[in-house]
């Protein structure tokens, strides 16, 4: 582990737990136990995404089982973090992020009295990843929860990395069948804006964009040399223009409008 970071008495034992599950059928649940024991959280839920295939549910602690069928039915094209593997590949520590889909958010997380979520993306052999998510009922997650991931994010890799070398070519984590047919099919990313809304100018287009990625006002105003109350300006203009009220109808418009464009 990271010489600046000294670790507590419980991820020490699970560290050692998580060593010795390497390759074992154990080897999930001891990563869990490593990465739980760094972060204060209400549940856990584990899930194997895939650049051509439907997400796998491979684990979960305090969820609902209910929970996961509507998730790999219905709102796994929603999921933001499925989103940037498919997109990126790029393991790490990741936030949810405010602009992610409305579905997603206030359906999904909603329904599951879940406020925030982050998780732990891990290489999981050629085209997968798996995701360890720690999600919490009532408030957020702060920076520092996001640097004590980040800090011992190397060791977590190399085990897991470790586990995968160990495992037989196009192995699966759990018995679900693999989804036939297409690539599942992701709803429309958030650049799209530029190709909607006439009404708007140039001008206004752009702050729906920082709108959209989940830039608040101040932020705004400071990416465009702006003032605050020239940026509150423009986003009346932009909710008068588009007939709504709120941020959330700006998302709910943003989908509506993209609806099969992608």
């Amino acid at each position: 582990m990271p010489r600046h970071c000294e670790l507590g008495d419980a991820t020490q034992l699970a560290l050692v737990a998580a060593i010795n599950g390497v390759g074992s059928d154990s080897h999930v649940d001891r990563l869990i136990d490593l990465i739980a024991s760094l972060v204060p959280h209400d549940l856990v839920t584990v899930v194997r995404y895939s650049v051509t295939e439907r997400p796998e549910f491979v684990s979960h602690r305090n969820y609902s089982e209910e929970m996961i069928k509507r998730y790999l039915a219905v709102y796994y094209p929603y999921d933001p973090f499925y989103r940037q593997w498919r997109e990126g590949q790029e393991p790490g520590v990741v936030r949810l992020q405010a602009a992610a889909p409305v579905q997603y958010v206030t359906e999904f997380l909603g329904q599951s009295v879940i406020t925030d979520e982050l998780g732990v993306l891990l290489e999981d052999g050629p085209g997968w990843c798996l995701g360890v998510f720690l999600d919490r009922r009532k408030g957020r997650f702060s920076q520092a929860d996001v640097s004590r991931l980040d800090a011992q994010f190397p060791v977590i890799a190399a085990l897991h990395a470790l586990d995968t070398r160990a495992r037989r070519p196009r192995f699966r984590r759990t018995e679900q069948a693999p989804a036939k047919g297409k690539t599942p099919r992701l709803p429309p990313s958030l650049t799209a804006h530029d190709r909607l809304w006439p009404e708007l100018s140039p001008r206004e287009r752009h702050i729906v964009g920082l709108i959209l990625q989940g830039h608040p006002t101040a932020a705004i105003a400071g990416k465009l040399a702006l003032a605050r109350g020239t940026v509150k300006n423009h986003r009346r203009s932009i909710y008068t223009k588009l007939d709504i009220t709120t941020e959330r109808e700006l998302f709910l418009r943003y989908f509506d409008s993209t609806e099969g464009r992608s």
